[in-house]
């Protein structure tokens, strides 16, 4: 796995894709909620994120409910989740015929645990075949609270997903009124969402000192581009090109 090939090459084979939801949560008074989010296209990358907080883990096989059906993902499907620190992947194929179902490609070991999928953290699914998932769960912030995360690695890529199951632009939002909230960023933040068709990245840069808009792409170096718009359950890539603390807040009222 060639990280920087899949961070930076739009021509890159391994890619992620932007996810499409059918449906919007969906609360309750003990904010539980559901999302239905459709990965139908096998062997294409989607850049993905749970919305909730599910079972006692938020591990694959309570996020794809693979105890009640170990079919959910198709055998060969593989799940990778990103380490900041290495900015290296670690990819865990699916395999419902082996005891435990979990192993990885670099040294064939077929005893691996279970991916961990926690709420606000993305990662990607490629799919061997089709897969439509609801996620069902309950919010995984408590209501008047907020969440503070930390992105202390400059010029370091954080694969990331809104805590709370809003969809919009990123820039959506207040520290404490709710939204997604990824504002005040440092100048020249890159955020990167993707396209499935296409499989290539739609990489947004920030900037406060350019008009009409902050935002830009270095694709045709067009500066009047609107901000980033995710949907619930769809990851994110930022590059934050200073120190910077992202709010995640859900409002009592």
């Amino acid at each position: 796995m060639r990280t920087k090939t899949l961070l930076l090459s739009a021509a890159a084979l391994l890619v992620a894709g932007v996810v499409s939801t059918q449906a919007q949560p969906v609360y309750s008074q003990n904010i539980v909620g559901y999302a239905t989010v459709p990965t139908t296209n096998a062997s294409s990358y989607y850049m993905m994120t749970v919305p909730f907080a599910i079972g006692v883990s938020n591990g694959a096989n309570e996020v794809f409910g693979l105890a009640a059906n170990p079919n959910a993902l198709p055998n060969g499907t593989e799940i990778l989740t990103f380490n900041v620190m290495s900015q290296n992947y670690v990819i865990s194929y699916y395999d419902p015929t082996t005891t435990p179902p979990w192993w990885d490609s670099a040294n064939e070991n077929y005893n691996v645990p279970t991916p961990a999928l926690p709420a606000g953290m993305g990662f990607f699914l490629l799919p061997s075949g089709p897969v439509t998932n609801t996620f069902a769960g309950t919010i995984a912030l408590n209501v008047g609270s907020t969440n503070k995360f930390a992105m202390t690695n400059a010029s370091s890529y954080y694969l990331m997903g809104s805590l709370v199951p809003y969809a919009g632009a990123v820039t959506n939002g207040s520290a404490g009124g709710g939204g997604i909230d990824l504002n005040a960023l440092p100048n020249g933040t890159e955020v990167l969402t993707f396209d499935v068709p296409s499989q290539s990245y739609i990489i947004s840069y920030f900037d406060p000192t350019t008009f009409p808009t902050p935002w830009w792409d270095s694709a045709n170096e067009n500066y009047n581009v609107p901000a980033p718009v995710v949907s619930v359950g769809q990851g994110f890539f930022v590059l934050p090109s200073g120190n910077y603390t992202w709010t995640n807040s859900l409002p009592s009222n």
